[in-house]
């Protein structure tokens, strides 16, 4: 399945976000909303280690991940830091695994 890896920032770590401009030919066009909750794109189930699935979109202004408060928690649970690199795969439609590379 494709996929791409991003490293972290301590903006992203701060923020709790991906940026996902870089990887944003990874997602489908319709997974990408407006700048507005109002404005939502085609939800996308991310899985990423925390107890439960994220269903979320991407914030088109942006490009990162709408709902981001899950974000903070898998980088805490995989103690990641400023140059930490993660690799989001699709594994089906509308469906990404998110996980640390580990070396």
């Amino acid at each position: 399945m494709p996929f791409r890896v991003i490293e972290l920032t301590q903006g992203n770590l701060n923020n709790n976000h991906l940026y996902l401009s870089g990887v944003i030919d990874l997602f489908p066009s319709e997974s990408i909303g407006g700048p507005n909750e109002s404005e939502h794109g085609a939800q996308l189930e991310i899985h990423c280690g925390i107890a439960e699935p994220v269903f979320t979109d991407i914030a088109g202004d942006k490009k990162i991940f709408r709902k981001r408060s899950w974000v903070g928690e898998f980088f805490q649970s995989h103690a990641l830091s400023a140059g930490s690199r993660v690799i989001i795969e699709r594994t089906g439609a509308n469906r990404y695994h998110i996980y640390p590379v580990r070396t």
